[in-house]
């Protein structure tokens, strides 16, 4: 007899079960679930934060979506992938709906809910025919989408563990459908762009009228020669690896409002799952600013910050992570994120349809923006850095003629 969600070396598969394979693209999955991240240990950050929370912190209701708020934060500002977490946060029905509708599911149309009904299908298949996993009927067969959140979070163990499972591919397969449809669908990246600057925009809008410290804001395209001055600059010379081609960059009055600002983002804009792994810079926010703005007990968000605190800067603000061009004491709040977009009038034949858009998002407060600008943090010092490595390996294993070549043109 097999115990729930432990691996089998075989299994009968039902016809029904093995069509609905033929369905799912495995190795898609398998490389997106990928390896873990270089910051994280699987479940770690959760044991610590759970480690830190004293027991009337857990049972106090009101406290819940601060500690989730808390978690969504490490993810964002570390790096780590959501496929490395060990629970969900999700307290109520409303929670679950809140981060549906944002991640850009109407809840109350059942065209919608009949899609996250097929990805949960889809979920559990490839989960029982490719790594043997035999999931508890409450997980395999919930009465709703929602339970399915819920347990996840504070269910019992013997069921949060294979739930959280559940909701990791369902995660990989909702992002694999979003990016194939923008690849197969006649959309423009200027139409999608257009639509994300107007959301962005939007939120700015808000984050003013909610008094949060905004002093500067700029959008922004790379452009043709940047793209290519960044890539002969780099070792990986794929395009598809650059991740700065939209980018947003607010400066705050203080360090609080970047906290505060964060938290609209992933309340509002996208939610904390869409961040890219190993994308995140942090070199301003310290656990105390957290602290503050969520209200938290210091001692509870060190604990939930544990081994990340050299990029968060626990002893005081500490370097951001090294762009190699970038001045030694740069200084930035940085990551990348896949931004969810509703189309369904450009493409009503695959409604629920969901693409989404990556852009890289900056934020920093004005006494780091002032320092970021003097000396060696300079922006045209930069660029002459990166100018120079450009030329070093465009000339780089240059036989002597043409050497000659070339200094004679310029004669």
């Amino acid at each position: 007899m097999l115990n729930d969600h432990t691996p089998r070396s075989s299994r009968a598969k039902e016809p029904q079960e093995a069509a609905r394979q033929d369905d799912v693209d495995v190795s898609a999955i398998k490389a997106m679930l990928g390896t873990p991240t270089k910051n994280a240990a699987p479940a770690k950050a959760d044991r610590r934060l759970l480690g830190g929370i004293r027991r009337d912190l857990l049972r106090d209701a009101s406290a819940i979506p601060r500690l989730a708020d808390l978690a969504a934060l490490r993810v964002l500002l570390t790096g780590e992938s959501v496929i490395d977490g060990g629970r969900a946060w999700f307290r109520s029905r409303e929670a679950v709906d809140d981060f549906l509708r944002l991640s850009g599911y109407d809840t109350d149309n059942p065209l919608d809910m009949a899609r996250l009904q097929e990805l949960h299908e889809d979920a559990v298949a490839y989960l029982a025919d490719v790594h043997g996993y035999k999931l508890p009927a409450d997980v395999e067969e919930p009465a709703d989408i929602h339970d399915l959140f819920l347990v996840a979070s504070f269910g019992p163990q013997r069921l949060r563990r294979p739930a959280c499972m559940t909701l990791k591919v369902m995660h990989i397969l909702q992002h694999i459908a979003g990016r194939e449809l923008a690849f197969n669908m006649p959309i423009s990246e200027a139409e999608l762009l257009d639509r994300l600057n107007a959301k962005v925009f939007a939120l700015v809008d808000r984050m003013r009228a909610q008094k949060l410290g905004v002093r500067e804001f700029a959008a922004g395209k790379k452009t043709r020669s940047s793209l290519v001055t960044k890539l002969l600059a780099k070792r990986d010379t794929l395009a598809t690896h650059i991740f700065d081609r939209l980018r947003y960059r607010v400066i705050f009055e203080s360090r609080e409002n970047i906290v505060q600002a964060l938290l609209l983002m992933i309340r509002e804009l996208f939610p904390y799952n869409y961040v890219v792994p190993e994308q995140s810079l942090n070199g301003i926010i310290v656990p105390s600013d957290l602290a503050r703005v969520l209200e938290l007990p210091l001692d509870v968000v060190e604990s939930c910050w544990g081994g990340a605190s050299a990029q968060t800067g626990v002893d005081g603000q500490s370097p951001t992570p090294q762009n190699e061009f970038s001045g030694k004491t740069y200084r930035c709040v940085n990551f990348v994120a896949d931004i969810p977009i509703r189309i369904d009038d450009l493409a009503p034949d695959e409604a629920p349809a969901i693409a989404y858009v990556q852009a890289e998002i900056q934020l920093v407060d004005v006494e780091t923006e002032r320092a970021n600008n003097a000396g060696e943090n300079a922006h045209p010092r930069y660029k002459a850095r990166q100018r120079e490595r450009v030329q070093r390996r465009l000339e780089s294993g240059a036989e002597n003629g043409v050497e000659t070549a070339v200094n004679d043109d310029d004669v």
